[in-house]
């Protein structure tokens, strides 16, 4: 009976060692390509326009935008508030992180007026590039952002959509400043 009762602890004791040494692995760390997202943390004000396009109308728009870490630090959160001439207030919630599986980063954006995405995107340098495919009255436009300067106090946002994929062509820019900590 004593032998019973051993081997009844020792079945349930082995599996318990298993689990709590399985469990204490230590967390994972963000890598290098998680860290090329800090240039776009902060709180930032941002002033626009965009030509007529197959989007909208010709307007400029200001915003408030608010980036931060994400727990964990794998990605970063933003929050924007703005204004256009045309379409009044919007305010839209960003995702970007890095996708280690596919190599690439991604960039997930919904807004109140209803629009949702979801980007490819690369960063080189101080340069953010995204690729956005946008559904249109039954036409497919490929939207890119191109963002530069990374890392500095202001960032230029460049947009541009093509039909086809190769002719590109220019309807919004903007201008980032991030807003000093007083």
């Amino acid at each position: 009976m004593k032998k019973l009762s051993i081997a009844v602890v020792l079945s349930f004791a082995v599996p318990c060692v298993v689990v709590a040494q399985s469990t204490s692995a230590p967390p994972p760390k963000p890598g290098p390509e998680h860290q090329k997202l800090a240039g776009l943390v902060g709180t930032w004000t941002s002033e626009g326009e965009a030509a007529a396009n197959p989007f909208g109308p010709a307007e400029k728009w200001s915003a408030k935008i608010v980036s931060e870490w994400f727990s964990g630090n794998f990605a970063v959160v933003r929050h924007a508030e703005g204004k256009g001439s045309v379409s009044g207030e919007n305010r839209a919630l960003d995702v970007i992180a890095y996708d280690a599986t596919a190599k690439t980063y991604t960039w997930y954006a919904i807004d109140s007026a209803g629009w949702t995405g979801l980007a490819k995107s690369e960063i080189s340098g101080d340069v953010l590039t995204v690729v956005w495919d946008v559904q249109l009255k039954g036409k497919t436009y490929k939207t890119r952002g191109i963002l530069k300067g990374l890392g500095s106090d202001r960032l230029t946002f460049v947009g541009e959509y093509s039909a086809d994929g190769k002719t590109w062509t220019p309807y919004f820019h903007s201008t980032d400043t991030r807003v000093k900590s007083k």
